[in-house]
C-alpha cells in the first residue's frame, strides 16, 4: 500500500447543512469538529507506506475512526458501518454524504501498521498538543495516576496444562512446518495425549499419579527437543518460536536428574543411558513471575497477584490532569507486565510526561507508588511532589505506641554513628542491600544493650540493630510521615479518588480490564486508544459546558443524609 496524502479540507456543504439539520442542538462529534478540526494528519503516519503500491486510505481519517470506534465500544464491521450510514461521523470525518466508506478489514490493518511503526503513541499525543494550543491543558499542574489489572487474551492455565499446552502448541506449529520430519520423530502415543485441548483430559487425582503423568510429559518435551537440537536435525528447527518457548517452558517446569543406576528398575520415562525428566518443585525453585510463561499463544502474559486479585495478562496505568477549570484529560498511559509493581513505573510515567512537556508539579498517586526512593527521585530529577500515603513502619515498636522508633535515634551521617535514647553510641555501621536497594545495617553494642534499663522499649533480641536508608531517603520519608499526619494533606488527597472513577468508567464502558488482542504492543495499543477515546468524549462535554459529574450516591443514601424538615 502507497500513500496519497488527502488535504483536509472544510466539511462538505451538504453534509454541513444536513448535519445542522438533523442536530439543531448540536452532538459531541459536530462540537470536536469545529474546535479541534480533524485532529489528525497524513504527514503522521507517512512512515507507515511505501512510496509506491495501491493507494490506501486515508490514515488520518482512520486514526480518528479508531477512536470513534472505541469511544462507542464498535466492532470493526459496526464502525466501517458507522462511516457510512452516521451523519455525525460524517462531518467529524469531512466526508461527503455519498461517501462509500471502506472495507472493515482495513482498520485492522491500520493498527497492525500503527504497532509495527511504533506510532501508537501518536494517537493519543496530537490530541493533547491540540489540548495545549487551545488551553485546556498546561505542564505543572497537578496530576493522579492509578492502576488497573487487565486480563490477557488467553485462558488461565496451571503448571501442569500449560506444559501440556505449549507441548500441543508445538506440535501444532512443527506439522505445518516440518510435517515430514515430525511424522518420523513423532510418537503415535502422542496423538491421545496432545490431540485435545489441556482442560478437555482428566488428569489423574492424587498428588503420585499426578507427577508420573506430569513426568511423562516432561519426557514427550525433552524427546522432542532432544531430536530437534540432534546434529542431522534440520537447524533452523531451532529457530521456531514456538519451539523456543517450548524449551522455556521445560526448563521453568522440569528439571534433569542423573540416569537410572543398575540394579534400578526403569520407568519407561528413564534408563541407564538417558536422564530422568523430573518435575519441579518448590524444592527445586521456580523463576520469577516476571520470566514465568504463563501460556504458550502470548508468551508476554505473565501471573500476578494484587490483594485478592490473581490474574494472567499485563496491568495498565492512566495518568490524567486534575486541576480546576479544565477537562480532566488523561495525559499518559503505561502498560506492564503484570508483575511489574506501581512504583516501578513511576519512572517512565514521569520520563514520558517530560517528553510531552506535560510534567506536573504536584502527582496524586495511592500508596503503592510511595517509596524513598521513589520521593527522592521525583524531586530531583522531575521536580514533581509525590503525594501519596508514605511506607509505614510496622515494627513492633511503632506499632505498640511506646517502643523507641528511628524517631527517637540521633544520626551522625558524617561520622556514621547512631546515638539512642540512653546515650549510646552504635558499634558499627555497614551497607547493605536490602530489596534490591542501598541501606545500612548500624548495630548496638551488647554490653550496652544488655543491661540498659529502657531495653524492653528497645528491643528483644540482644542488642538493637537498625536498617537506614540512605540520607536523603531517610529524611524525606520523615517528612512525608510527618505531612501526612497534618490535616491538609487529607484534603489535598481527596482529590486522588477521581483517578478511580476514570479507571471505573474505562472498565464499565469500555471494556478496560480485557486484552483485545495477543501481545504487549497490541495491548497497549488498545490502552492508548480507551484513554484518547475517552478524553474525546471528555472534550465533547467541555465544549457543551456539561458540569462534571458528581460522585453518584444510592437512593438510601441520599435520603439519609438530606436534612430532616423542620
Amino acid at each position: 500500500m502507497s500513500l496519497r496524502p488527502t488535504l483536509c479540507r472544510d466539511v462538505p456543504t451538504a453534509t454541513a447543512a444536513v448535519a445542522r439539520a438533523a442536530f439543531p442542538h448540536g452532538s459531541p462529534y459536530l462540537r470536536l469538529r469545529d474546535h479541534l478540526g480533524t485532529i489528525f494528519s497524513d504527514a503522521q503516519f507517512a512512515s507507515l507506506f511505501a512510496p509506491c503500491g495501491q493507494p490506501a486510505e486515508c490514515p488520518w481519517r482512520l486514526a480518528l475512526v479508531s477512536l470513534l470506534q472505541f469511544a462507542e465500544n464498535l466492532s470493526d464491521r459496526r464502525a466501517a458501518d458507522a462511516v457510512r450510514s452516521r451523519i455525525d461521523w460524517k462531518y467529524l470525518l469531512g466526508l461527503e454524504l455519498t461517501d462509500p466508506g471502506f472495507d472493515a478489514s482495513v482498520l485492522s490493518e491500520f493498527r497492525s501498521r500503527v504497532v509495527a511503526g511504533g506510532l501508537e503513541e501518536q494517537l493519543l499525543d496530537t490530541l493533547l498538543v491540540l489540548c495545549r494550543e487551545h488551553k485546556l491543558l498546561g505542564a505543572r499542574g497537578r496530576q493522579r495516576t492509578d492502576s488497573t489489572h487487565v486480563l490477557g487474551a488467553v485462558r488461565s492455565l496451571n503448571r501442569l496444562a500449560c506444559a501440556t499446552e505449549t507441548m500441543r502448541a508445538a506440535l501444532n506449529v512443527l506439522a505445518s512446518a516440518a510435517p515430514a520430519w515430525l511424522r518420523a520423530h513423532a510418537n503415535p502415543a502422542w496423538i491421545e495425549r496432545y490431540g485435545r485441548r489441556a482442560d478437555d483430559y482428566d488428569v489423574p487425582q492424587g498428588e503420585a499419579k499426578r507427577r508420573a503423568y506430569a513426568e511423562q510429559i516432561g519426557h514427550d518435551g525433552h524427546r522432542l527437543l532432544a531430536a530437534i537440537t540432534a546434529p542431522d536435525a534440520p537447524a533452523w528447527l531451532r529457530e521456531i518460536p514456538a519451539v523456543e518457548l517450548l524449551r522455556q517452558v521445560w526448563v521453568q517446569n522440569f528439571c534433569l536428574t542423573a540416569p537410572a543406576q543398575t540394579g534400578e528398575p526403569e520407568d519407561g520415562l528413564c534408563s541407564e543411558t538417558t536422564p530422568r525428566v523430573r518435575w519441579r518443585t518448590e524444592h527445586e525453585g521456580f523463576p520469577p513471575s516476571l520470566l514465568m510463561a504463563g501460556s504458550p499463544y502470548d508468551p508476554e502474559v505473565h501471573y500476578a497477584n494484587k490483594g485478592t486479585t490473581t490474574w494472567i495478562g499485563y496491568k495498565v496505568h492512566l495518568t490524567e490532569a486534575c486541576d480546576e477549570g479544565g477537562p480532566h484529560l488523561i495525559t499518559h498511559v503505561e502498560t506492564t507486565p503484570a508483575p511489574v509493581v506501581d512504583r516501578d513505573a513511576l519512572e517512565d510515567i514521569h520520563a514520558a510526561l517530560e517528553a510531552k512537556g506535560l510534567l506536573p508539579d504536584t502527582h496524586l498517586v495511592d500508596a503503592g507508588y510511595v517509596a524513598a526512593d521513589q520521593l527522592v527521585a521525583s524531586r530531583r530529577t522531575y521536580r514533581v511532589t509525590l503525594l501519596g500515603p508514605a511506607p509505614q513502619n510496622y515494627q513492633w515498636q511503632t506499632q505498640s505506641g511506646d517502643g523507641f522508633t528511628l524517631q527517637d535515634f540521633i544520626f551522625d551521617w558524617d561520622r556514621q554513628v547512631a546515638i539512642c535514647p540512653a546515650g549510646h553510641e552504635s558499634r558499627s555501621w555497614r551497607p547493605d542491600y536490602w530489596q534490591g536497594r542501598t541501606a545500612f545495617k548500624v548495630r548496638f553494642s551488647t554490653t550496652h544493650c544488655r543491661p540498659c534499663p529502657v531495653k524492653a522499649q528497645c528491643t528483644r533480641s540482644e542488642r538493637r540493630l537498625l536498617t537506614l536508608r540512605p540520607q536523603e531517603e531517610h529524611e524525606t520519608l520523615a517528612a512525608a510521615r510527618e505531612r501526612e499526619a497534618q490535616p491538609a494533606f487529607a484534603k489535598e488527597y481527596q482529590k486522588r479518588a477521581g483517578i478511580e472513577g476514570t479507571i471505573s468508567a474505562g472498565v464499565r464502558v469500555l471494556h478496560l480490564r480485557r486484552s483485545r488482542y495477543i501481545g504487549l504492543a497490541k495491548t497497549h495499543l488498545q490502552h492508548v486508544l480507551t484513554a484518547a477515546a475517552m478524553n474525546l468524549i471528555r472534550l465533547g462535554a467541555w465544549f457543551a459546558d456539561t458540569p462534571l459529574a458528581r460522585t453518584r450516591q444510592s437512593a438510601f443514601t441520599k435520603l439519609m443524609m438530606a436534612p430532616i424538615p423542620a
